[in-house]
């Protein structure tokens, strides 16, 4: 899953279904304790061009590194396809220095501020721009809410030949984003996500989100929603 602030008791309540998280961040959160016995990968970002101003500080166990969030959005990694290929050298020196495999900026459609609309578009300029660069994986962002929607969508993905992880999904662009709506959509997106062969890896967003609080896996500390619920004990493909 996607989301910070976790505890202890949050890992140890998703520990069952849930298999990895990351927080946008290069260390786990402060409380999230011994994640390693609960078996819940944590997965280290480079969140931006900032990141890579000291060496990061990889944690111990980690076997991925996430790169640039939503690069085309100006408020977040801000980081236009050319910019991103210059500085991904340092990336790479990152990765290289502890083993780790790398998975591509995330991209999503950008509604405004952005210096690309379209994710296809910034990522045929990145390879373009970065011709030799070591890219393993592919992070994209979804927020529609029907699986046709999810299904076109990484289909048109699969144009770039690597494993996808689909690092942030919910369904935050419909009208009615009830708990309902929401628990309908994961059904359908679990569904087709353990069955398509191009997804390596999928992440719900998120844990708690006072913005639209119907999307959140967790409530109290160490307490499922009924959406987390749902989402922790969904059937797997494998193990």
């Amino acid at each position: 899953m996607a989301y910070g602030y976790h505890s202890n008791a949050d890992l140890a309540a998703l520990a069952p279904g849930v298999s990895w998280w990351y927080n946008w961040a290069v260390p786990p959160d402060q409380d999230a304790g011994d994640y390693a016995s609960l078996d819940v990968e944590f997965v280290p970002m480079l969140w931006g061009g900032g990141s890579l101003d000291q060496e990061p500080p990889i944690p111990e166990g980690a076997r991925y590194l996430l790169a640039f969030n939503e690069p085309n959005f100006g408020a977040q990694a801000n980081l236009t396809p050319q910019e991103a290929a210059a500085l991904w050298p340092q990336v790479e020196a990152v990765a290289d220095a502890h083993g780790l495999e790398i998975v591509s900026p995330a991209l999503n459609y950008c509604g405004g501020d952005c210096n690309k609309t379209d994710p296809f578009e910034w990522f045929d300029e990145f390879f373009a721009a970065c011709q030799g660069c070591r890219v393993d994986h592919l992070a994209v962002h979804w927020y529609a809410c029907t699986r046709d929607a999810l299904t076109w969508y990484i289909g048109e993905m699969k144009r770039y030949d690597l494993p996808i992880w689909l690092t942030e999904f919910s369904c935050l662009d419909a009208e009615d984003k009830s708990v309902a709506v929401q628990k309908q959509y994961m059904q359908e997106a679990l569904e087709y996500l353990e069955d398509e062969p191009a997804v390596a890896r999928y992440s719900w967003f998120t844990g708690r989100w006072e913005a639209t609080p119907s999307i959140d896996l967790l409530g109290e500390s160490g307490q499922l929603t009924e959406l987390g619920q749902l989402y922790v004990s969904a059937p797997a493909s494998c193990p």
